[in-house]
């Protein structure tokens, strides 16, 4: 097989992590990988390029994409193309069709659909419609769409009309064997204050917003990490500050060694508004963190078995946020730490990669 993946960017997020960790798995079953993006930034570039042929599209501007993804696809001839943005797909469709190559096209989605996702303001609510119909085009059009978890996957058929068969679900690839190891106790310094992690990209759909205006309502010794880089970093320091709390919250930026991170967490929170998976969230699993985390569209509830594996509450919710937390850090609620690490044997890679083998060798 030849893979040909479509991005517009190589930036911190879990569409990006994902596709590094798909061309890994191809790669070590002898698939050809070649990544084209719209432009060649982002934190994961470096890694990106170490692992495939890595090619920028659009340098100069959007006009350059199509022309020059399908030279690409006439180049490489790929047996198949991966997408995951809506709007990039249909880009890529076009591209498709004038390099008339005969690629079975395979769009993953990797977020839910639902209101929530939309920015405030006018120019927010047209960029969802836009989105969403961008969506519809490309849903009716791949040749098999890949949903990430069992809600998104029928959010697609019951709100766009997809054929069951057509829509896929497979789980990403989070962890390797390797990760999944025991956490020594105790986790960090028991003389410290209690220690919490948040990770994510700083955008409000991940909702730090949130979990900042949830702390004040906290008692006791505790310190908050936010792992992650974004839009908001100035308007969360700014809400930091407005609460008094910048010796006890920071904002520690990007990190590449998130198990590092989590396996010296005493608890991790997932504020999230929307997510369509959730891949921090088994990472957490994996370290076996007690877990906090919105009940949101669609991946905490499921990756958490409806609340068994950790407490879910409402999202936008500061209050019951707080006292979630409050109850964690006080030993009230309290998870097997080996039920947490068999549950994230669930999002193995191997699991994932074998998934998506049959499913590109069925097409």
């Amino acid at each position: 097989m030849r893979i040909l993946f479509v991005l517009p960017r190589m930036v911190s997020g879990g569409v990006e992590r994902v596709t590094l960790s798909l061309v890994r798995g191809f790669q070590q079953s002898g698939y050809e990988c070649t990544l084209a993006l719209r432009r060649a930034h982002g934190e994961f570039l470096d890694e990106a390029r170490s692992l495939c042929d890595v090619h920028e599209l659009a340098p100069r501007g959007l006009y350059q994409f199509v022309p020059n993804l399908a030279r690409l696809m006439r180049s490489v001839e790929p047996t198949h193309v991966i997408t995951a943005f809506a709007d990039v797909a249909v880009l890529t469709w076009v591209a498709m069709r004038m390099a008339r190559t005969k690629a079975r096209w395979v769009h993953g989605v990797h977020n839910t659909h639902t209101p929530v996702t939309a920015r405030a303001g006018g120019f927010g609510r047209l960029r969802f419609w836009l989105d969403n119909r961008a969506a519809a085009f490309v849903y009716r059009r791949a040749d098999r769409i890949v949903a990430v978890s069992h809600g998104v996957r029928e959010e697609i058929i019951d709100e766009f009309h997809v054929a069951p068969e057509h829509v896929a679900m497979i789980y990403n690839p989070v962890v390797s064997d390797q990760e999944l190891w025991e956490v020594p106790e105790p986790r960090h310094d028991p003389a410290g204050p209690y220690y919490i992690v948040a990770l994510g990209r700083l955008v409000r759909e991940k909702g730090f917003d949130i979990l900042v205006k949830a702390m004040p309502r906290v008692p006791g010794a505790w310190r908050l990490d936010i792992w992650g880089g974004g839009a908001d970093r100035q308007m969360l320091q700014a809400l930091i500050a407005d609460h008094g709390l910048q010796d006890r919250i920071r904002l520690r930026g990007y990190t590449g060694e998130p198990f590092s991170v989590l396996r010296r967490a005493d608890l991790f929170v997932l504020p999230s508004r929307c997510e369509g998976f959730g891949m921090a969230l088994v990472e957490a699993l994996a370290c076996q963190c007690q877990v906090v985390a919105t009940d949101c569209p669609y991946g905490p509830s499921e990756i958490l078995e409806g609340g068994r594996l950790g407490q879910l509450v409402a999202p936008e919710q500061p209050d019951a946020l707080g006292e979630a937390i409050t109850r964690a850090a006080s030993g009230r609620t309290h998870i097997d730490p080996a039920q947490l690490l068999r549950r994230a044997g669930t999002f193995s890679s191997a699991r994932s990669w074998s998934a998506w083998h049959s499913l590109l060798s069925a097409l």
